[in-house]
């Protein structure tokens, strides 16, 4: 991993087990997504605010915290310890998503307040622009190294979009204002949200071609995250974009509520291949810490 590594304390950690808490609820069955028997609060130390945005299949999670000014810097976190980086000459980094050979995506932002997709392999950035794009957001990346994200062009318009060896290609959901692609399968099924001609969004699935949309029962707005291999999603919802937020996983076509025990906003960013899951929840107090939940 190229990140830095600074000895820091021992990570604060919450362990909150499911047999005396009933708030968190994930479905049983034989799926990647399964009942978790604990979820732990992760905070970077001295952090006024840590993310945990995804989640590999060894179990190293990546994500972005703010330091007391208020700036962003990723973060890698590897048997409980912290690696941090910032990409060169930026004014802000923010890591959202991982593979299983440790290819990192996400974003930064540059001198001039741009905001640049990044890829980092090993010691290596490269920047992610599509052609015509004004800011540049890379979500995912799956194990063949393909990416996907959202771009806003020069007519200030969202669009999803795929990277897949030097290529773009643009993604529009049918009848969207905005489409943005946040996740990927190893099978290159996708998912990600899209706003309709009202300026409602809605969680998609993209397969075979096809759009599908995902909205949780009784939810004026749903975010569709991360898609595993299984099929299954993970996301989050609420009453509109303002929140408060829930998280939720999907598998096959059941819904089951998310929430972190005394948090007043939870939402699942990433899902690994063994069911584990990460995110971020808001306190009582309105700090934002990450999460990890094990199977």
């Amino acid at each position: 991993m190229p990140f830095r590594t600074f000895p820091i304390p021992e990570l604060r950690v919450l362990a909150i087990r499911l047999a005396s808490l009933l708030s968190v609820l994930l479905v049983v069955g034989p799926a990647e997504v399964r009942a978790q028997d604990a979820l732990t609060g992760v905070d970077v130390p001295g952090a006024t605010e840590t993310d945990c945005n995804a989640i590999n299949r060894a179990g190293v999670v990546v994500g972005f915290y703010l330091d007391s000014g208020g700036v962003s810097h990723a973060f890698g976190l590897i048997q409980g310890r912290f690696h941090f980086y910032d990409a060169p000459n930026s004014e802000g980094t923010f890591a959202y998503g991982i593979n299983d050979h440790n290819q990192i995506v996400g974003w930064y932002i540059d001198h001039n307040f741009v905001t640049h997709g990044f890829l980092l392999s090993g010691s290596k950035l490269t920047t992610l622009d599509p052609p015509g794009s004004i800011q540049t957001n890379a979500w995912s990346i799956n194990n063949v190294g393909v990416i996907v994200g959202a771009y806003l062009d020069q007519s200030h318009l969202h669009h999803g979009f795929t990277y897949n060896g030097g290529t773009y290609t643009t993604y529009n959901a049918p009848g969207g204002i905005l489409t943005e692609l946040t996740g990927i399968n190893n099978a290159g099924q996708m998912s990600g949200i899209y706003d309709d001609s009202n300026g409602v969004q809605h969680g998609l699935a993209l397969a075979d071609g096809k759009f599908f949309s995902i909205d949780y029962p009784g939810s004026a707005w749903t975010a569709a995250e991360r898609i595993t291999d299984g099929g299954e999603i993970v996301g989050f919802y609420g009453p509109d974009g303002r929140g408060p937020f829930s998280g939720y996983v999907l598998v096959k076509r059941a819904f089951t509520k998310v929430t972190f025990p005394g948090a007043s906003d939870t939402r699942i960013r990433g899902v690994n291949k063994g069911g584990a899951i990460v995110g971020r929840h808001t306190d009582v107090s309105g700090v934002v810490h990450g999460f990890l939940g094990t199977p």
